[in-house]
């Protein structure tokens, strides 16, 4: 679904996920597909005054959503979404960090909003979303190439480094770079933007000034035996170090914003405790 098809919250996240049918919130992927090619094409043409001809050029490079985002740009000069330029978003993503393996290390394990634990504890107490959400699944709202796939990556074979301010761990990579060596890196990377990030995306974010990209996650040493650690995921697209946190908590980000579609308010209905559908 286009992105100009989608509503903006920001506020607590507790409250502002009841407002949206739950399976329609961003993916990851799909935020930075749509949005971040739109805000760069903006940013970059305004500031060298492009000529038709190299727009016209820069668009045949791109892929659909990033034309369609491109096309729209040309036909309006302000849209409605443009409001939430420089924004944070909590994304559908789930992540559980457990411990793993032979030797018991930390693991992130990644997924879709079907395991998301913050996402599902919020539901579990707005009793209506659960009849919204069983009337339409993912794939109302998402193609099947956002929808995140299971993975599971030891985060010591992820050669993080610890952020003293946040105490989180993380990688960096360069947008410059065609390829990296780490492939557990790479597969986080195309959790982020997708499976052509090296192919093409990487390069557009350089040549629009997005230098780098910084993927944070929990310290291993808070994750013990028999627990699960769940954490939100929060992307920040539009900075030139594009920054996604895999460890963010509600208490993180006491405001943020959300993106998917509004829940109709004749859609669902509550008498005597039944749930009934107006539409």
């Amino acid at each position: 679904m286009d992105i100009d098809q989608r509503e903006v919250r920001k506020g607590p996240f507790p409250d502002i996920l009841p407002e949206f049918y739950p399976n329609s919130i961003s993916y990851l992927s799909e935020l930075n597909e749509y949005r971040m090619y739109a805000e760069m094409w903006i940013n970059k043409a305004s500031r060298e005054y492009i000529e038709k001809k190299k727009r016209k050029e820069r668009s045949e490079i791109g892929h659909e959503g990033y034309l369609k985002t491109l096309e729209l740009g040309e036909k309006v000069e302000k849209r409605r979404i443009d409001r939430i330029r420089f924004e944070y978003f909590v994304v559908a993503d789930s992540l559980n960090y457990t411990l793993g393996g032979e030797k018991k290390h930390a693991h992130i394990q990644m997924g879709s909003i079907r395991t998301n634990s913050i996402f599902n504890e919020i539901i579990e107490e707005n009793e209506h979303l659960f009849e919204i959400q069983s009337q339409y699944p993912s794939s109302t709202f998402h193609s099947d190439n956002y929808v995140p796939g299971t993975l599971d990556i030891d985060l010591e074979n992820l050669d993080l480094q610890q952020d003293k301010e946040s105490n989180k761990f993380y990688f960096e990579i360069s947008t410059g770079l065609n390829e990296i060596s780490n492939r557990y890196q790479k597969e986080v990377l195309v959790q982020v933007l997708g499976e052509d990030v090296f192919s093409e995306k990487m390069q557009l974010l350089y040549n629009a000034n997005r230098k780098h990209i910084r993927c944070l996650f929990e310290n291993p040493e808070n994750v013990g035996r028999d627990m699960i650690i769940s954490r939100l995921c929060v992307a920040w697209p539009f900075y030139e170090t594009i920054v996604v946190d895999f460890a963010g908590t509600i208490e993180d980000y006491g405001e943020a914003c959300t993106l998917g579609i509004l829940i109709k308010k004749n859609e669902l209905q509550m008498e005597d405790g039944e749930f009934v559908n107006y539409a």
